[in-house]
């Protein structure tokens, strides 16, 4: 009598829910009893792909095996073939390994495979490069009409992120039955846009955040507490704008699912990334806004160029103040004859003076229209110049094509060129194609970037104009905030001389009202100077405190 072990498999959950496994063991049973076999076990696979799973990760294939190995059993059965795998490169193997263990290998819809002969062979391996190619097929499908779904701005499942939550809405799929939808959770929504606001406007890092967010009892999902990765996880997820996004699909926008502007979404990445230890040569926002002092990230010293550092007295200490510190100076990494340090307060004061008197300058000023004008000239100049270098670098393409039809010519003596006169203009022709490329490609980057610089034109005032209006008010973190993005840069040097560099996105609205920000200092009495240099793209402003 036969000794038959079945194994029987379905790729998904549904399909045990439908009662496949039970046919198959039905269909199993009746060919093993009409061929007069004895089943002594059956070995099942529920929701275990035979495409995306190696064999060497399948208990089932693992136990088979064993089993084999053992001569516990003379045949393999199962209902089809491709309930062993669906993998081409493994499966037909994993059948053949079978074989040449003593053990037979049948299918009830496909009868035996056998390796008596090359032909065998190859019908086993076509049989499973046919199975994966249909697995390929199905896999094809199903994500292009989820693809279709998402892009439709329907949710198709998977795990619902924080600030949202999914509900049943009447919507029915094809089967018809009902099938969830996302709709803002408003309690979620409210952490959210909290954590956006305080990362953009105080400076809050990820794991202050966290430690809040904890203290006051609030859970993620899953009821764990927040982590300070959990908060850069939700600063990094665009989904808040309101899309739905997958790796290479986006949904239209769905105002329904909007938490947070785009504006401040991207002003949360921009700091983000500043933060990261890679970028400390050129961050202007401080990795931390916790420290009380009102400079960091954007402090340097004008004589050795280093960033500078804020230190409070602690416990013993001499001092009574905070200062600012050249830390390489002070600790001689590099060399440097400026002043080392700076009591915190007296900078401090000067900055918040002259940073009033500048938001006060634009507070009551309409937007320059020759701004704008200007910036869109330049548009039409580089769309021009750039479609000039596209032009150039088809032509190279087409030359570089004629060259090469010549060299079968060439080699049967056809052509007025030698072989060696087109391997030469060949790789002339290449370099000139490669440099029309690049310039081309490095033409229509320009362009692209002087584009956004201009739509977000109207979003740099308007930020601009907004800190005029709550500067006076607002926090000692929000001050921070707004000082470290309005200037690139603000040097200090022996003397508490300051030197201010303005990041570029400001300065474009003040170089047309120097001389009315020079006049609001004079008018406001106040005990320093401020000269103001005009540069190609930079203005650089320098106050000196008195002594």
């Amino acid at each position: 009598m036969e000794r038959v072990e079945c194994l029987y498999r379905v790729s998904t959950k549904g399909q045990v829910d439908h009662n496949d496994i039970p046919m198959q063991r039905i269909e199993c049973r009746r060919f093993a009893q009409e061929q007069g076999w004895t089943i002594i076990k059956e070995v099942c696979e529920k929701g275990v792909s035979g495409f995306k799973v190696v064999a060497n990760k399948r208990d089932a294939i693992q136990e088979l095996r064993e089993d084999a190995k053992n001569q516990r059993f003379d045949i393999l059965l199962v209902f089809m073939f491709d309930r062993l795998g669906r993998r081409k490169d493994e499966t037909p193997f994993v059948v053949e390994w079978f074989a040449k263990q003593g053990i037979r290998v049948f299918s009830v819809m496909e009868g035996e495979q056998k390796f008596e002969t090359h032909t065998d062979s190859l019908i086993n391996y076509i049989r499973y490069w046919q199975s994966e190619g249909e697995s390929r097929k199905t896999s094809v499908r199903i994500k292009t009409r989820l693809d279709q779904l998402r892009a439709d701005g329907l949710y198709t499942g998977g795990p619902v992120r924080f600030g949202y939550r999914a509900v049943e809405k009447g919507r029915l799929n094809k089967k018809n039955k009902p099938v969830k939808d996302l709709e803002v959770d408003p309690e979620e929504a409210a952490i959210v846009k909290e954590i956006f606001e305080r990362t953009v406007y105080e400076g809050a890092g990820s794991f202050v955040l966290a430690n809040e967010l904890n203290d006051r009892g609030i859970r993620t999902h899953h009821g764990a507490k927040f982590s300070a990765l959990k908060v850069n996880r939700i600063l990094a997820e665009r989904e808040y704008t309101g899309y739905l996004i997958t790796k290479d699909v986006t949904s239209p926008f769905l105002p329904e699912l909007q938490i947070i502007s785009q504006e401040l979404f991207d002003q949360a990445q921009v700091i983000i990334e500043q933060r990261k230890k890679k970028n400390a040569d050129w961050r202007n926002v401080p990795r931390q806004n916790s420290t009380g002092a009102l400079l960091g990230g954007n402090l340097y010293c004008a004589t050795c160029g280093s960033r500078m550092t804020s230190s409070n007295p602690g416990k013993g200490a001499k001092r009574e103040y905070a200062e600012y510190i050249c830390y390489m100076g002070a600790n001689h990494r590099v060399k440097c004859s400026g002043q080392k340090a700076y009591i915190a307060k007296r900078v401090d004061k000067l900055v918040l003076q002259v940073t009033q008197l500048l938001l006060d300058s634009i507070k009551d000023t309409p937007k320059d229209v020759t701004i704008e004008k200007r910036m869109k000239k330049e548009i039409k100049e580089l769309a021009e110049r750039a479609g000039e270098a596209k032009k150039k670098a088809e032509n190279a393409e087409e030359e570089q094509e004629s060259l090469e039809q010549e060299v079968a010519k060439s080699l049967m003596g056809k052509s007025q060129f030698t072989p060696e006169m087109l391997r030469r203009l060949i790789d002339e022709a290449s370099m000139k194609k490669k440099e029309m490329q690049r310039t081309a490609a490095e033409l229509e980057q320009q362009l692209a970037d002087q584009k956004k610089l201009c739509d977000d034109l109207g979003n740099y005032y308007d930020r601009f104009l907004g800190w005029g209006g709550e500067f006076g008010l607002a926090s000692i973190e929000r001050k921070r905030m707004i000082i470290a993005q309005l200037y690139k840069r603000i040097e200090l040097g022996r003397g508490y001389t300051l030197h201010f560099v303005l990041d570029w996105n400001y300065e474009q609205f003040l170089n047309t009202r120097a001389l009315e920000s020079v006049k609001a200092v004079e008018k406001a009495s106040i005990q320093s100077s401020l000269k103001v240099k005009k540069g190609k793209k930079s203005n650089t402003m320098a106050a000196k405190q008195p002594a």
